[in-house]
C-alpha cells in the first residue's frame, strides 16, 4: 500500500444509536476490518493461496412482470392506482452496515475490531444463556436497536434486511402511546425439502417473508395503519453469534407506502 488512490471513509453512525454506544468497529477507519468498504471494482476477495482464474463467470437472468393497466383520474373517479413510495430506514443508524462480533474472545484468538476485549465477557450487544463460553448449552444473541420518528405515512410493504445464516429476527414497533405496538415481525423460515409439493421448499433454504398490509378484506391481510405526525418508531434486530461473527451485517427496513390517509377506493402498485 503506497497511500495513493485512497477514498474517503464515510460511516455516518448516529450518535444516539447502539453502534456508537457499543464501539462497533464499523464506525471508525481505525477499527474497520471488513464489509462494504472492502468491496470495489476488480477487487478480488480471495485468500492469498487461492488462484484467481481468468475465465469470466457468465449467467442469465429471466424476469416476469405482472401488471394492470393504469386509468387516469377523471371528474367522477380517482386514479386506478397509487404509487407506493420507497421508505427506507436503518437499524444500524445510518452506517449502512455493522460488525456482528462473536460472543466471546477465546485464548489466543482475540476479536478482530475488539483486540483488547477480555475473555469470558460477552462482547457489546451480546446476551447469553447456558454455561458459556465453552459449555454445550451456551447460546448467545446479539441485539441491535434504533429509534426514530416518521410523519404522515401508511405502510403497505415492509422488508427487513437480515443476513443468513445468523439472522433470527427483525421487528418494527410504534411507541406513540408509551406501550410499544408491534407493526412487523420477520423471522427466518427454513425450507423443509418438499420440492414435489412446492418447488421453492428447498431443504434448509432460508427465507425472511415480508410483512404485507391491505384494506381489502378479501386479501386476508392486516389492515393498513396511519402513522401521524412525529410517530415514534423503533427497530430491534437479533442475530445468533455464539461462535462466529460476521462483517458487513445489515439491518435496514426497505418499505413501500403512501403519504395519505386510508381511502376505500385505494389500489396500490
Amino acid at each position: 500500500i503506497d497511500g495513493t488512490g485512497c477514498g474517503q471513509f464515510v460511516k455516518d453512525c448516529s450518535s444516539n444509536g447502539t453502534l456508537v454506544r457499543d464501539m462497533n468497529p464499523t464506525c471508525s477507519s481505525g477499527t474497520y476490518i471488513g464489509g462494504l468498504s472492502c468491496c470495489g471494482h476488480k477487487r478480488i476477495l480471495l485468500d492469498a493461496d487461492q488462484e484467481i482464474r481468468p475465465e469470466l463467470l457468465r449467467y442469465h437472468m429471466k424476469f416476469r412482470f405482472w401488471y394492470q393497466e393504469f386509468k387516469k383520474p377523471s371528474k367522477s373517479s380517482a386514479p386506478s392506482h397509487s404509487d407506493l413510495a420507497r421508505i427506507y430506514y436503518q437499524t444500524e443508524s445510518n452506517a449502512g452496515e455493522y460488525d456482528l462480533p462473536p460472543a466471546f474472545a477465546l485464548p489466543g484468538h482475540p476479536i478482530v475490531g475488539y483486540p483488547h476485549w477480555p475473555e469470558n465477557q460477552p462482547t457489546p450487544g451480546t446476551t447469553c444463556t447456558g454455561t458459556c463460553p465453552n459449555g454445550p448449552d451456551c447460546d448467545c444473541i446479539h441485539t441491535l436497536s434504533y429509534h426514530w420518528e416518521v410523519s404522515n405515512m401508511r405502510l403497505i410493504y415492509l422488508g427487513g434486511h437480515c443476513h443468513a445464516p445468523s439472522c433470527l429476527s427483525i421487528d418494527l414497533y410504534r411507541n406513540d402511546t408509551g406501550t410499544p405496538q408491534l407493526i412487523c415481525h420477520q423471522g427466518t423460515k427454513y425450507g423443509g425439502g418438499n420440492v414435489t409439493g412446492d418447488k421453492w421448499d428447498e431443504a434448509q433454504f432460508i427465507a425472511l417473508p415480508p410483512c404485507l398490509f391491505s384494506d381489502d378484506p378479501s386479501e386476508g391481510l392486516e389492515p393498513t395503519t396511519w402513522l401521524g405526525p412525529n410517530t415514534p418508531l423503533f427497530s430491534v434486530k437479533k442475530n445468533r453469534n455464539t461462535i462466529q461473527g460476521h462483517y458487513g451485517e445489515m439491518a435496514s427496513w426497505q418499505m413501500r407506502g403512501v403519504y395519505f390517509p386510508k381511502n376505500s377506493d385505494d389500489v396500490f402498485v
